[in-house]
């Protein structure tokens, strides 16, 4: 009969049926199966009560020591017992702590209420809670710490083998990779990246268990509720976790009473109009979060890519020689310059470069948009290449008003290396050029009731004067009504 692992042809008496019947496996293999089980890891040997179980997919029964014993040699067959056994006593063990953990924390109780002291064992209660919990990172399935992160966020569990998302901690079965690859290699649910260094998940995971705490402390009596943020405040701190500075009910949760936090599409360069008139638009119980102007902003490929190539040249070049690095989704960068490739047939220009500050709107690759110089001269300068170079480098000054055919839209950028050194994917210090899409411009964020909110961004779209998409949490992007701005004026910009 053929060996369903090695396919050797071998005598029916020369192997072992598996429990099932289904599966033959000839002694070779069947000892070599045993030689693998014994240094397999404690979940594996756990799953039979320390038994071995047919190897094969669709088969989980285990072998009979009978017929183990006569087909493996016998200190093999030894080494199987002592799993058997190791299996057996760690089960004790672990059925007699859980015992003895009930049995303490019974008479925890009894105590509490013998010596008067009830609210500090509600209080350390809670404080446990969120430790367990919230701070520490568990696997779905079986609820085992997870400790440590090597730079991809589909996680296997290393007791039960759950595969799940480190961002929204979704049981995705045995591999959690095509959690990230049905949604551009991001987390359909959270938006990280399946790719990213350790110092940037601990910043997504700390906004995670920021959030759960902010929701676990809305639910404790508001007599309590100061003193468990007060006990869990060092804790917090020590794993960078926020804590929230308002304690009230509808603060910790907005969700709860009927809020809900929307996403909202804004260039950057419209934003300051929008902080400028957010008192007239922004009432009631609707507030606008705007990101720091300074900060650093994270990359993410627009195309579902892994990594976003950055140019040496803004151009559509992609061979080697051009390209400066190729950036992991969710690496920081800093925005030096923005500029906009375009041609203008009317001032008979093929093709140049204006800063994208001197654009009308949104400029979109393929579109037509007008000119207005931000400074007000009237005029902008078009350059031959995206650099701060004047005479040489300058075409001519087109008029306000004045239209042009967008190609690409550009983001001149910057980004540290670890002292210098070789970082996260042997990345340096550099900087080039990469493509706007792939910069998100979601981060713009309105907390408040959901028709109010909806409404509020209707505003945002009037006050900027382009199209503004709007995102509830946990739902689909969609457009507000477009609006056109229209500019005028004399002089010269050079910007």
């Amino acid at each position: 009969r053929d060996c369903d692992c090695c396919f050797d042809t071998v005598s029916v008496t020369a192997g072992v049926c598996c429990p099932g019947k289904a599966h033959f496996f000839c002694g070779t293999c069947l000892t070599n199966f045993l030689e693998a089980f014994k240094t397999a890891e404690y979940a594996d040997q756990k799953k039979g009560k320390g038994r071995a179980l047919c190897p094969m997919k669709d088969s989980d029964t285990p072998f009979g020591d009978g017929a183990i014993v006569a087909f493996v040699p016998q200190e093999v067959f030894d080494d199987y017992l002592q799993i058997r056994i190791k299996v057996a006593e760690q089960g004790i063990q672990e059925q007699m702590e859980k015992e003895n953990q009930d049995k303490i924390e019974e008479l925890k109780t009894k105590l509490a209420a013998a010596t008067g002291s009830e609210e500090q064992l509600e209080l350390d209660k809670h404080r446990l809670k969120i430790i367990d919990d919230i701070f520490t990172l568990k696997c779905p399935r079986c609820g085992q710490a997870f400790l440590d992160y090597d730079n991809c966020s589909a996680i296997s569990c290393a007791g039960c083998k759950c595969g799940f998302c480190s961002y929204c901690l979704e049981d995705c079965g045995a591999d959690a990779h095509q959690h990230f690859y049905k949604n551009k290699s991001k987390c359909p649910n959270e938006g990280g990246p399946l790719f990213i260094d350790n110092a940037k998940w601990q910043v997504y995971q700390g906004k995670r268990k920021s959030k759960l705490l902010c929701q676990y402390l809305a639910k404790v009596p508001e007599a309590l509720r100061k003193k468990v943020a007060d006990l869990c405040a060092p804790d917090a701190k020590d794993l960078g976790i926020q804590m929230p500075e308002d304690l009230g009910e509808k603060a910790l949760d907005p969700e709860a009473h009927g809020h809900v936090h929307m996403k909202l599409s804004v260039p950057r360069k419209l934003r300051s109009q929008l902080a400028e008139k957010a008192k007239a638009l922004f009432k009631g119980d609707v507030t606008l979060r705007l990101p720091d102007a300074k900060a650093k902003v994270s990359l993410n490929s627009a195309s579902g890519a892994m990594q976003v190539i950055v140019r040496k040249a803004p151009t559509n070049d992609m061979k080697p020689k051009n390209v400066e690095a190729r950036l992991p989704n969710g690496h920081d960068v800093v925005i030096d310059d923005q500029w906009v490739e375009c041609g203008c047939p009317e001032e008979k220009i093929k093709n140049g470069f204006i800063k994208e500050k001197h654009v009308v709107g949104r400029p979109e690759a393929g579109s037509k948009a007008e000119i207005k110089d931000a400074g007000g001269n009237g005029s902008v300068l078009v350059r031959k290449q995206a650099t701060q170079d004047e005479g040489k480098n300058s075409i001519k000054f087109i008029e306000d008003g004045t239209e042009v055919n967008v190609v690409r839209h550009w983001v001149e950028v910057k980004w540290d290396g670890p002292d210098g050194a070789v970082g996260f994917f042997g990345i340096k210090a550099g900087r080039g050029f990469v493509l706007a899409e792939d910069f998100p411009e979601d981060d713009v964020l309105l907390v408040g009731p959901k028709d109010d909110c909806w409404a509020a961004a209707a505003e945002v779209e009037k006050a900027v004067g382009v199209k503004v998409m709007a995102k509830v949490a946990g739902g689909e992007a969609e457009p507000k009504a477009k609006a056109k701005a229209k500019g005028g004026g004399r002089g010269r910009g050079r910007g």
